[in-house]
């Protein structure tokens, strides 16, 4: 399957002004050699077509999807049984595009731009806490200053009246997404959970199933996921186009699932993570997908001096040497980095930039209570 090209989503309540600013961006970034794809979410019913035409008699008459098209548009009206993923649409609708704008999708993984109007009268305001949850939150398209909950305090600050400075951070996001299309991310599910008294894999956390929640996490900023698991072992429902692979060498652990994902993985590098990990930041991904030492073979993040091999990326040129070493009867995680090329990545470099609480995991029932109280 090949990569979607990049997707940045525009939010706010109805009647602030997204569909306004947009008429203002996109010409911008048509000029900039730019083909997008819009998508508008609207979470009512609505009817594109007309009474008495040809279409929607076909559809009255019984018919699921009906299309219409000539040489130069086409329009497909019909049912949907449910919500449709985002990327669904995308595969669909957007292989010949540069780029795709989102109006809503406030819930999905992929980057956001708040548009706020301070002469706005939303017709739906927001429920309390809703900003705090939009994740990840890029930027804020405004005429006035926009308080922000602390945990977007990053967020770039961009006029509503002058669309250019937002064109320039979508031009500087699609450059990322490249990059981050070079990475797919391998979630590692098969342990036994002994001490935690459960397997992992069927996690809750705040009332949901955490490994799905992760993967969905993780597609807004790799090309793939993959979810590595035991022979036979079951998992909870997992987002569209996962990829579940059974872990080729099963006993050998964190290792084994490293080996078997990059086996697996369509992509030059993927980053590592784990089932029991509920506060994984996605932006890691993102960081290290455009590090200055992406020639490396692994970048590895060191925390309180040890090595984070959970939170690290490793190029498909591993592989080779990792199976030497497990030939050689060398298990351990680290027995074959000698072989080659790592950038260590020290805190005082990440330190800065990154959420330490990614690397909390979760092994027994208290710390799944610990980090459903470090989410809060």
């Amino acid at each position: 399957m090949s990569a979607l090209p990049p997707i940045v989503s525009f939010v706010a309540p109805s009647g602030t002004g997204k569909t306004t600013f947009l008429e203002r961006l996109l010409p911008v970034l048509r000029d900039r050699g730019l083909r997008v794809l819009v998508v508008k979410h609207d979470v009512h019913r609505f009817e594109v077509d007309r009474e008495g035409k040809d279409t929607w008699r076909f559809r009255a008459a019984g018919a699921h999807r009906v299309l219409i098209a000539n040489r130069s548009k086409f329009a497909l009206m019909g049912e949907v049984d449910g919500e449709v993923p985002l990327r669904t649409f995308v595969e669909r609708y957007g292989p010949d595009v540069d780029l795709v704008v989102t109006e809503g999708y406030r819930s999905s993984a992929m980057p956001k731009i708040l548009v706020a109007r301070e002469a706005a009268t939303p017709r739906r305001p927001w429920a309390e806490g809703t900003l705090e949850s939009i994740e990840p939150l890029v930027a804020v398209v405004a005429d006035h200053a926009v308080a922000l909950p602390e945990r977007h305090a990053s967020a770039r600050r961009l006029p509503l009246e002058d669309p250019g400075p937002c064109a320039d951070l979508i031009e500087a996001l699609i450059a990322t997404q490249r990059a981050e299309r070079q990475v797919s991310a391998v979630l590692l599910a098969g342990g036994r959970g002994v001490r935690m008294g459960m397997d992992k894999a069927q996690l809750a956390f705040r009332g949901r199933p955490l490994l799905p929640q992760l993967a969905e996490r993780l597609q807004g900023c790799t090309s793939r996921v993959l979810v590595v698991k035991r022979e036979g072992q079951e998992l909870p429902p997992l987002p569209a186009d996962v990829d579940v692979v059974t872990d080729l060498l099963p006993a050998l652990g964190p290792l084994g699932g490293l080996l078997t994902g990059l086996a697996a993985a369509p992509t030059p590098f993927v980053f590592l993570g784990a089932c029991d990990l509920p506060l994984l930041d996605p932006s890691w991904v993102r960081w290290l997908a455009r590090h200055p030492a992406r020639g490396a073979d692994v970048l590895l993040p060191i925390r309180d001096g040890h090595p984070e091999p959970t939170h690290a990326l490793y190029s498909a040129r591993c592989l080779g040497f990792i199976k030497r070493a497990v030939l050689s009867g060398e298990l351990g995680m680290g027995s074959w980095l000698g072989s080659v090329r790592v950038a260590r990545i020290q805190e005082d470099e990440w330190g800065a930039e990154r959420d330490a609480r990614s690397f909390v995991n979760v092994n027994t029932p208290e710390d799944l209570a610990a980090a459903e109280a470090l989410a809060d």
